[in-house]
């Protein structure tokens, strides 16, 4: 299988996305924080394979690019094939600047390096300016430790104690979900009583680093796995046979950091590892260090990111996208080879563990992994084949830990009764949900959203409009509250599998206030405040003003003033941009005496601002003071209307309030 860089993975699914519009190397370039030349090479580079795949990319002067379907089953097939079929793109620029901050992170302080980033920008293809937004966030991250980013021009390092930067190591590189996992096992196998992981990677760590051999941290997280392995299988009484190293290695730097390693460990421990042990670590040091390698990494990563994309496909798990699983094989592979050929046995004290707990991943990667070109030549037993298991067991608990929906907790103040309110939900939701804050309603901004994925409140927010489900709960969370958002996880779409996610969504109403008079809560809302402007409108102020004018209707006299600034208090709490096209200004607090929409449809566009300069949909929502037993039904459908772009168009093409409400009531009731 041909093998596609990530930007340009993205840079296909953008182009896919589009659908038959033209797209300029300057937008493509913003959108995938790439240069305009970068783009052009990659256009350049997709040509062949994307036309190869029932595929066709055109450029036309003035326009840019588009992406035309010849085939659409061999496009999608390839879709498929690469994993590029309905591609979450906010997970996916999510986790790139993720492992891209992880990848920086690696350089500046496992590896004490110095970082050009003119030079790195040119290596990862991506701006200086993006490079120096994820340099910036590294900074705040590394205040906490008392350490201090220093740039020189292009050149940035890190300063500080070693006893700080080791602080940092443990926290940010060895807390991690899938090293935790480990930890457990080998804990439950009772082989972590001579000694902890944490003080297993405290001696790897500090040896290495006085010694000067650069390891990341996969390369870290082996060694230390095959430490622990190492202590059970000498408690068990086995060890290493046969192992075959020239004579000259005992001069190796790698020699006397692995022999510094294991002094250590013996003095804690308590019994002496065997000369054999002792070769067979110095082995892993040289191999992980890079002064020595049995294949070139390219020859394992190329039919390693095949094998992933197949056993994803089959499991669901997104194996090809971990790049620490990938990293972690690699590593693993090379010494392993080496066994092999030697003809080296290694008893693995978790096989029984594995065979009984996890048959089926231990036969699917006996299959896939058999057809490793590397391993073809090898008979390979189940000690080996189980090592491997423990990587792939490791990934799946880091995928399940970011599977966890991202919350928000919003009380009145977000002390006292929130915390009552956090414990309840963390009782209750401990493996589903991951709790990011807990916030006084006002203490609530745009960036906290952002990465949020359903918002739980003890206040009722039915008056307001997020784009993401809002639930109403009580500070105890009554068993009803519980079921409520249990259904909504049941069709949570978990970024491990490929499962689409359910066209359903949630908000905080209760299903018994929905009436089966639709067209009469829409008239209701609706009718008296619709505006059709076929016109060419010169500004949105004109808009807006129209609006409130019809809103403002048997209202107090000072209705419009306390809108206008309740609408700017509510843009200063969170976005009122549902699209590109679509803008939903609303109150912070309600001022209404009656719920009420206005509308406001513009064919021909109307520029907003340089972000959104052709605005075709304003829904102004105003709340009433007293209750809005239908204003959420409403809403949902304005939620909608955002991903329903035949829906758009049609509404774009109406002639009056009738035609609109037809096309709205069928948003209405896709979400029932």
């Amino acid at each position: 299988m041909i093998m596609i860089k990530n930007k340009q993975r993205e840079l296909i699914s953008l182009l896919a996305r589009s659908k038959n519009t033209f797209k300029t190397s300057t937008d493509l370039a913003i959108d995938l924080s790439l240069s305009d030349r970068t783009v052009r090479t990659y256009l350049k580079d997709l040509k062949e394979v994307i036309e190869d795949n029932g595929g066709q990319i055109i450029s036309k002067q003035g326009h840019g690019f588009q992406l035309q379907i010849k085939d659409r089953s061999a496009f999608n097939s390839f879709l498929i094939t690469h994993n590029l079929l309905d591609t979450n793109e906010k997970q996916s620029k999510s986790r790139e600047a993720s492992e891209r901050k992880h990848y920086l992170l690696n350089l500046l302080l496992l590896e004490s390096q110095k970082i050009d980033l003119d030079d790195l920008s040119e290596c990862l293809f991506i701006s200086t300016s993006q490079l120096n937004k994820d340099i910036a966030e590294i900074k705040n991250q590394l205040i906490p430790y008392e350490l201090t980013l220093k740039k020189n021009r292009s050149i940035v390092f890190v300063e500080g104690l070693e006893r700080a930067k080791r602080h940092f190591i443990m926290s940010y590189f060895f807390r991690q979900k899938s090293v935790n996992f480990l930890q457990q096992l080998t804990s439950s196998n009772k082989f972590c009583e001579a000694i902890s992981f944490d003080m297993l990677t405290i001696i790897i760590l500090d040896e290495c680093r006085e010694g000067n051999i650069r390891l990341s941290d996969v390369m870290i997280q082996n060694v230390v796995l095959h430490l622990a392995l190492s202590i059970k299988r000498l408690q068990s009484g086995l060890s290493i046979q046969n192992i075959s190293m020239p004579q000259a290695t005992k001069t190796n730097v790698e020699y006397q950091i692995a022999k510094k390693i294991i002094d250590r460990i013996e003095s804690i421990i308590g019994f002496s590892f065997p000369k054999e042990e002792q070769m067979y670590l110095t082995l892993h040091l040289m191999t992980k260090s890079n002064f020595m390698r049995h294949e070139s990494d390219l020859d394992l990563c190329l039919p390693l990111t095949d094998l992933l994309f197949k056993i994803q496909q089959e499991t669901g798990y997104l194996f090809a996208q971990d790049e620490q699983l990938k990293n972690g094989l690699i590593q693993h592979l090379k010494p392993m080879l080496i066994r092999l050929e030697q003809n080296i046995k290694l008893d693995n004290p978790l096989l029984d563990e594995i065979k009984l707990n996890y048959p089926e991943l231990l036969a699917l990667i006996k299959h896939y992994c058999g057809q490793l070109p590397n391993l073809m030549q090898f008979e390979i037993n189940d000690d080996e084949w189980g090592y491997l298991a423990l990587h792939f067991l490791a990934s799946i608990e880091k995928l399940k830990n970011e599977q966890k929906a991202k919350v928000i907790i919003i009380c009145a103040t977000g002390l006292g009764s929130a915390q009552l309110l956090k414990t309840r939900v963390e009782s209750e939701f401990d493996e589903r949900i991951k709790i990011v804050a807990i916030k006084g309603y006002y203490e609530t901004n745009t960036e906290m959203l952002n990465d949020v994925d359903f918002i739980i409140s003890s206040i009722d927010l039915s008056s307001k409009v997020f784009k993401i489900p809002v639930f109403h709960v009580s500070v105890f969370l009554t068993e009803q509250d519980v079921q409520q958002i249990r259904r909504y996880l049941s069709c949570y779409k978990a970024p491990i599998s490929n499962r689409k996610k359910p066209n359903v969504m949630y908000s905080n109403i209760n299903a018994g206030s929905y009436l089966s008079d639709i067209e009469q809560i829409i008239d209701d809302l609706a009718a008296d405040y619709f505006y059709l402007c076929q016109e060419t409108v010169k500004g949105k102020a004109e808009i807006l003003d129209h609006l409130l004018n019809l809103l403002a209707f048997d209202e107090a006299k000072n209705y419009k003033q306390e809108m206008k600034q309740q609408i700017e208090n509510r843009m200063a709490l969170g976005e009122i941009f549902f699209s590109q096209t679509i803008v939903v200004p609303h109150p912070a607090i309600a001022v209404s005496k009656l719920s009420k929409i206005g509308i406001a449809i513009m064919p021909n566009g109307l520029f907003w601002d340089q972000n959104y300069p052709s605005v075709h949909f304003i829904f102004m929502i105003s709340p009433s003071i007293y209750q809005n037993p239908h204003l959420a039904i409403m809403t949902k459908a304005i939620v909608a209307l955002i991903e329903d772009f035949d829906v758009q168009q049609k509404m774009l093409r109406i002639e009056n309030f009738t035609e609109f409400k037809k096309l709205f009531m069928t948003l209405i009731e896709k979400g029932a």
